[in-house]
């Protein structure tokens, strides 16, 4: 179980690269996706693809309930003991390294998880410190009228930038030197807090930052952070811009002021603002570029292919990445102990058998002649207890795609259950064991569970 996550973690972190890297020159050249969040999101939840399970990469080993029958005196099916490691126990020593090193990461999440708590804790203690404004004062009757039940605007003495935060009850704080400004600049500052508001940029910012925390161990989903961040605070510079383009100076310098007088050291990670305290200066630049030349809007259409295109590419990698672990069906089996005289056929009636159809080919070869490995495939079973006595010394083996082999009555093994096999491999020697008149190598072919006539299938 610790081994399957772990690996399935990793595959996101791989595979969240990957999506990361091929969305760069897609973004390059539409410049109006970088003022689109949502394709972050799309990003994020492509890159837990390979928790889901991926077609062909499981096969469940199982011992065809044929051969759990005494087809001789009767039709009661025996238990069987299957052999196969994946079927009888784990593997303790490397499990429990498995289980360490999940616990490590674990705890690193959890640890990562208690700072975003406490940096929680310090935006709501430097809201509950700040001063309660009346909203009528600072507000319009446009903008009361949007606002949900719970809202509050509240004023903080620390240089901080305007920000939003809460989950339900939602609080503005704005910092003290808004009182320098002019009233078309505080409008501005408090349309920019709005809009991320009616976005719930908010809550979105804070689900991304616990995601990042649980899968620190995956930077990639850090950088598509920054990037959502980036593209979050765009998009809103761009919706207050469209109501009143032309105060976009004015925009600009309110940006500028209110860059110059916030204090990154005390400006809270955790909310949306209008200053980022781990925004770099080029990200800064290319606001305000944005302001004076606006990227083209980005239709209902191209977003939705967008979406679409990213999706099913998604899809199709990820079944091409299960494709790799998918073998076709075996073509052409080889001859299990060479060219001798088959003995009996397929379905042939004998006195012996209390005249029931013969379920295999009997090679009638010499007592420790070496049998091989008609294809490639994994042993299920190399003893002479899991199937009924009649059997003797016998070894299953799963070839996939419902084809399974069966060789009876050896005197000896060269092989184990659970060991993979290669086509002509020696796996034992021909011998007398079980219910027999002489030695000889009883050999069976089943697909789906059910014996089938090997003649067809081999070069006799």
């Amino acid at each position: 179980m610790a081994e399957q996550l772990l690996f399935s973690l990793l595959l996101c972190s791989l595979w969240s690269g990957l999506l990361w890297f091929a969305t760069q020159p897609l973004l390059k050249k539409f410049s109006a996706l970088q003022q689109w969040p949502t394709l972050y999101w799309c990003l994020l939840m492509l890159s837990f693809l390979p928790l889901l399970p991926m077609p062909e990469l499981y096969q469940h080993w199982s011992i065809p309930s044929v051969l759990l029958q005494d087809t001789v005196t009767s039709v009661q099916a025996l238990a069987a003991q299957p052999q196969h490691p994946a079927l009888v126990k784990p593997a303790v020593n490397t499990g429990f390294y498995w289980y360490i090193t999940l616990s490590f990461v674990s705890i690193v999440s959890l640890l990562l998880l208690w700072r975003l708590v406490k940096q929680w804790q310090q935006v709501q203690q430097l809201i509950a410190q700040a001063e309660q404004v009346d909203t009528k004062l600072l507000l319009s009757q446009a903008q009361l009228a949007l606002l949900p039940p719970s809202f509050e605007i509240r004023q903080t003495q620390v240089a901080v930038s305007p920000f939003i935060s809460g989950w339900k009850h939602m609080v503005l704080v704005l910092p003290a030197y808004v009182e320098t400004m002019s009233e078309q600049q505080r409008q501005l500052l408090i349309e920019h807090e709005l809009v991320h508001l009616q976005r719930r940029d908010p809550q979105q910012l804070l689900l991304l930052r616990i995601l990042v925390a649980l899968c620190w161990f995956n930077p990639v989903l850090r950088l598509i952070e920054q990037a959502f961040i980036r593209s979050m605070e765009l998009a809103v510079d761009k919706a207050v811009l469209q109501k009143q383009p032309e105060q976009a100076l004015l925009y600009g310098q309110t940006l500028l002021y209110s860059l110059k007088q916030s204090q990154a050291e005390q400006m809270p990670a955790l909310m949306p603002g209008f200053i980022q305290s781990n925004a770099s200066q080029s990200f800064y630049q290319q606001r305000l570029q944005q302001l004076f030349q606006p990227a083209p809007e980005l239709s209902y259409r191209q977003r939705s292919r967008t979406t679409a295109v990213l999706c099913s590419t998604a899809l199709l990698l990820n079944v091409g990445c299960a494709q790799l672990s998918f073998s076709p069906p075996p073509q052409e089996w080889l001859l299990p102990v060479g060219k001798v005289p088959i003995t009996s056929f397929y379905g042939v009636k004998h006195p012996f058998r209390q005249n029931r159809p013969h379920q295999g080919l009997d090679f009638g070869a010499k007592r420790g002649a070496t049998v091989k490995a008609a294809q490639k495939g994994k042993v299920l079973i190399a003893d002479d207890k899991s199937l009924h006595d009649r059997y003797g010394k016998t070894v299953l083996i799963d070839h996939g795609h419902g084809y399974q082999t069966l060789y009876a009555h050896l005197d000896d093994f060269y092989i184990k259950a659970g060991q993979t096999v290669e086509p002509g491999q020696p796996i034992g020697k021909v011998g007398a064991t079980g219910r027999v008149t002489g030695p000889h190598l009883h050999f069976e072919l089943l697909v789906d569970g059910k014996q089938q006539d090997p003649t067809p299938y081999l070069k006799l």
